[in-house]
């Protein structure tokens, strides 16, 4: 009965805390009030009178400022910008704070009274400070205020952390690590929202540099306040979890790296952009006529519903997956309709040009004429960069007109040219280091074809009588073993029965005993500890092993068994970069690390230097991790990425 619905003994502080774990933070406002007693989430704290923030807008207050500082050795710092966009972004003002609940907030435009003193001087007293190693700077997501600050030329010596960065290893399971649900994590304290200052109204939504000086000098050194006090509690963290060598020796050195990478950018050749555009767009239509020539007649082909109603209304084609138009339903379709094959070449090249050819040239900075990518080093939990605006990482290589694409990354200079190095087999070597199997060992060391090796002792037969069937099936259960793979999905990739995967997975785990030791002692590790982690000790939390659903710890199985591997690739690549970055920089050289991605670095190098270059990249990408296997690079330069690559 309703009576004995009613619910008195609820917890809504622990209830709280359950929501913050699977990043649940704003609640509704009936909700609120039983919160910690009835305290409302804007009560945690009396913020205006627990706090000194000082609006600095005069050149007294700012000399007064100055001597309080530098009494400190770690300072944070945040900056209000008037765009996301670092590449446009202006500096609306600056804050920085030394100790907690104390902040100082310098003001370079404003709708009211200005400084003083213009931006490049406020910069300028503030430069000795910046590039003193005396004193060590933090942040949160510092590559975006740091890349901002480098086109003001000013660069910040020490970066020394990082507490986006901080968190993404401390909680990598996580896909956001805002300041304002870090604030509610680490203090119980709800920031001041941005739209009590620009507006919740999207359409409406002012500038920055458009809010009053006085509402946005609170906001700003709450900023630089809550992240101090966040630091001062991650570094014991991350000290805790022995994840303080791969963040102050890798992670935030990276970050200088990145922001080089940035700001270099990459030329493009817009001509060629757009005629192969236009060449696919006529390609296309082709498509398109042999398609509606398929159906009888002319369809929306981007729309499932129309396109489930010509595959399987008219044509009264099979349904694989219920009324299903995906990709690998198509695939199965191609037995019984040719018009399949073509639906999936038109979504192939419907995509090149959507995402990449009609896209490229709107990233192009106007006054660089270059595409300047962001880089995330805290999207992906195995620790592999990402890049958007555009996303390198997933401009195809094997296709043709994949290849077309990259014939148009030019070197912008002339006497220069395109310069790439790529690991080559990397996460197989780094397999071989972590299970020491003595077969792979030999081949490495030998030098010999490691999927030439693996077919013949696979199928039992000498390496003169392995075809190429058979070498192409032996490096396809190399690579997938590296991802976990079981009978299923090998069956699947070899289009073969299950029955005949099985037996090519016992024969490799029977000629590399090892492999199936590391593979069984990691999922062990990852179940007993709650983590698997990389060489450098990057972590991996374990959550999903003891789900009820059988996929789903699969699933969770073979990420375990890939992190060690594929994590560890990425600290290597991230290492040599450090060092390349560092060496170029003390030698004084011209030419540019220009982007990284998977296991390739990208440069552009004048003439003058490729002898210099191939060395140094080579030697620094070899050697960045000593490892009980060689690892080798393979290199190439040209005029462009396609001849380098």
């Amino acid at each position: 009965n309703l009576d004995d619905m009613e619910i008195n003994n609820f917890d809504f502080s622990l209830m709280k805390e359950e929501l913050n774990k699977i990043e649940i933070y704003n609640f509704d406002s009936n909700l609120d009030k039983h919160i910690d007693g009835g305290a409302s989430m804007d009560t945690f704290e009396t913020v205006q009178e627990s706090r000194t923030y000082v609006l600095v807008n005069e050149n007294k207050q700012f000399d007064k400022m100055l001597i309080d500082i530098k009494k400190h050795s770690v300072i944070s710092i945040d900056l209000e910008t008037t765009s996301l966009d670092s590449f446009s972004a202006k500096i609306v003002g600056m804050s920085l704070s030394v100790k907690e609940n104390h902040g100082y907030y310098i003001p370079f435009m404003s709708p009211g009274e200005l400084f003083p003193t213009d931006p490049k001087t406020i910069l300028s007293k503030l430069s000795d400070m910046f590039e003193s190693s005396k004193y060590r700077f933090i942040g949160q997501n510092l590559k975006y205020d740091l890349l901002i600050l480098k086109r003001y030329n000013v660069d910040i010596n020490n970066v020394y952390f990082d507490t986006y960065i901080a968190e993404s290893l401390i909680s990598p399971e996580r896909t956001r690590y805002k300041l304002d649900n870090l604030a509610v994590e680490y203090l119980g304290y709800k920031m001041q929202p941005i739209e009590d200052l620009i507006g919740e109204n999207k359409k409406e939504q002012i500038l920055m540099s458009e809010v009053p000086v006085e509402k946005i000098c609170f906001y700003a050194c709450e900023d630089a306040d809550v992240v101090l006090k966040i630091y001062n509690k991650q570094k014991s963290i991350l000290e805790d979890m022995s994840l303080d060598n791969i963040f102050y020796n890798i992670e935030m050195p990276l970050i200088n790296v990145l922001i080089e990478m940035e700001y270099n950018g990459l030329f493009v050749d817009v001509d060629m952009i757009n005629s192969l555009s236009n060449d696919l767009k006529n390609k296309l239509e082709k498509i398109s006529e042999t398609i509606y020539s398929h159906s009888g007649k002319e369809f929306n082909i981007n729309s499932p519903k129309q396109l489930s109603e010509v595959l399987f209304d008219e044509l009264q084609l099979k349904q694989i997956k219920k009324r299903s138009t995906a990709s690998n339903v198509l695939h199965v379709l191609k037995k019984y309709h040719p018009i399949a094959e073509e639906l999936l070449e038109f979504r192939h090249l419907n995509k090149l040009v959507n995402t990449y050819l009609d896209t490229l040239p709107t990233f192009i900075n106007d006054q660089t004429k270059r595409i300047h990518t962001t880089f995330n080093q805290a999207i992906v939990s195995t620790g592999r960069l990402s890049s958007n605006k555009p996303n390198f990482q997933n401009i195809p290589i094997k296709t043709d007109i994949g290849k077309e694409i990259r014939r148009a990354f030019i070197p912008q200079s002339e006497n220069h040219y395109i310069y790439s190095f790529d690991y080559s087999q990397i996460e197989l070597r780094i397999l071989t280091h972590f299970t020491n199997e003595s077969e792979l060992l030999k081949a490495f060391n030998n030098e010999e074809d490691i999927h030439l090796r693996t077919a013949s002792l696979v199928f039992g037969v000498s390496e003169d009588e392995v075809d190429f069937q058979k070498r192409q099936i032996a490096k396809t259960i190399n690579y997938s073993i590296l991802y976990g793979a079981g009978p299923f999905r090998i069956s699947q990739e070899l289009k073969i029965p299950i029955k005949d995967a099985s037996e090519i997975i016992k024969n490799y785990f029977n000629s590399y005993p090892k492999i199936k030791n590391y593979i069984d002692s990691t999922v062990e590790f990852g179940e007993k500890h709650g983590f698997v982690k990389t060489l450098n000790g990057r972590k991996r939390k374990v959550s999903n092993i003891y789900s009820s659903n059988k996929n789903v710890v699969e699933a969770e199985k073979r990420a375990m068994i890939n992190m060690p591997i594929q994590g560890t690739a990425s600290e290597l690549i991230k290492i040599a970069m450090i060092n390349i970055d560092k060496i170029f920089k003390e030698k004084k050289m011209d030419s540019k690390m220009i982007l990284q991605i998977h296991d390739e670095l990208l440069f552009e190098v004048p003439r003058s230097e490729i002898k210099m270059v191939q060395e140094i990249v080579t030697s620094e990408m070899e050697n960045a991790i000593d490892f009980d296997v060689p690892i080798k690079v393979d290199s190439n330069y040209g005029n462009s990425w396609f001849e380098a690559h």
